[in-house]
């Protein structure tokens, strides 16, 4: 009999019921297990969406030890880029089935180290772990697998995007347009791998070219690179290549205020590919990070299906920021 509306979920045992045949049959039918005929799959395919039938969760932990849950933990949703890494893991989920948590450290590195705790006291399958500035993992026991998704120079990385191979990129792109001073603007105060790959592939490509390059330390966001580039003179300095795209918008709205033009005095890029970049006007030159595919690697290591860490390369996007350098334009 079929169950009325507001009643408990609809169980195979229902279905069973209702087609006068036996739990198991329906079982394999659902699965596509076992020799049934395609009537019979059918008419229970069919039963089981009239009765609006969802699989137990629960019953298939039971069986199988798994959970077929994630949690992935963001350093601050306050920046654009960790909701971008939250919506590419939600779509990678998505793929394969797999319930997600979300938690945002909110800059704080006992929050994060608490989520970390809390989600793999709740059973999760695995956790995903976006790490803050400074973060200290080594030494954290934890009940639960942790993929971390950070730096090819982090020991404990299990994917990550290609920051040096980024910054080597924008670091090419700045030379092939006649720049040849160049200030590198990093994020300042704690360690962080990604800042200094990405710096590093930069340094390595403007001075195996003989480029001369300076260097200016700042918190990563838009407001103390706008602050701390206000005051800043240029000298001959005719292109800034940022570490991030927070720090490149800073600086683009620093020269602004300052009446210099971007890029045709100036040229910026920056690093990230945020909607930060995509509506400053300029529209900010930047690298862009394939998240999709960190998502699906994070997700294969976290299920067992992958091992060794894998490096997904980035892309340069080329938009109005950058331009040849005066003395090229003046050649």
């Amino acid at each position: 009999m079929d169950k009325p509306a507001g009643h408990a979920a609809a169980s195979m045992q229902d279905i069973a019921d209702a087609l006068g045949i036996s739990r198991a049959t329906v079982s394999n039918a659902l699965r596509g297990k076992g020799r049934l005929s395609e009537e019979t799959r059918r008419q229970v395919h069919e039963k089981a969406a009239e009765l609006r039938f969802s699989p137990s969760g629960l019953g298939r932990a039971l069986r199988t030890g798994r959970t077929q849950s994630f949690a992935i933990i963001l350093p601050d949703f306050r920046m654009p880029l960790f909701a971008e890494f939250a919506r590419a893991f939600a779509m990678a989920a998505r793929k394969r089935d797999l319930a997600m948590t979300v938690a945002d450290s909110l800059g704080s590195l006992e929050m994060q180290t608490e989520h970390l705790r809390d989600m793999a006291a709740r059973g999760m399958d695995a956790l995903v772990l976006v790490p803050m500035r400074g973060s200290r993992l080594e030494g954290l026991a934890l009940s639960r697998p942790l993929m971390v998704v950070d730096a090819a120079s982090n020991p404990l990385n299990a994917v990550s995007s290609d920051h040096r191979q980024g910054g080597a990129l924008v670091a090419r792109h700045l030379i092939g347009l006649g720049h040849r001073d160049v200030l590198l603007l990093g994020a300042s105060g704690q360690d962080s791998r990604v800042n200094a790959l990405r710096l590093q592939g930069m340094r390595e490509v403007f001075d195996a070219q003989g480029i001369t390059t300076r260097h200016m330390a700042l918190p990563p966001t838009h407001e103390a690179a706008r602050d701390g580039l206000a005051g800043w003179n240029p000298g001959p300095v005719t292109a800034i290549a940022a570490a991030y795209d927070a720090l490149a918008v800073g600086a683009v709205m620093a020269l602004t205020a300052r009446g210099l033009s971007v890029p045709q005095d100036i040229s910026v890029a920056g690093f990230d590919d945020t909607v930060w970049g995509r509506i400053v006007a300029p529209a900010l030159t930047t690298i862009r990070q394939d998240l999709q595919t960190v998502a699906e690697l994070a997700l294969a290591h976290a299920m067992g299906e992958r091992t060794a860490p894998d490096l997904v390369p980035v892309t340069l996007v080329p938009r109005c920021s950058t331009a040849a350098a005066p003395s090229a334009r003046k050649g």
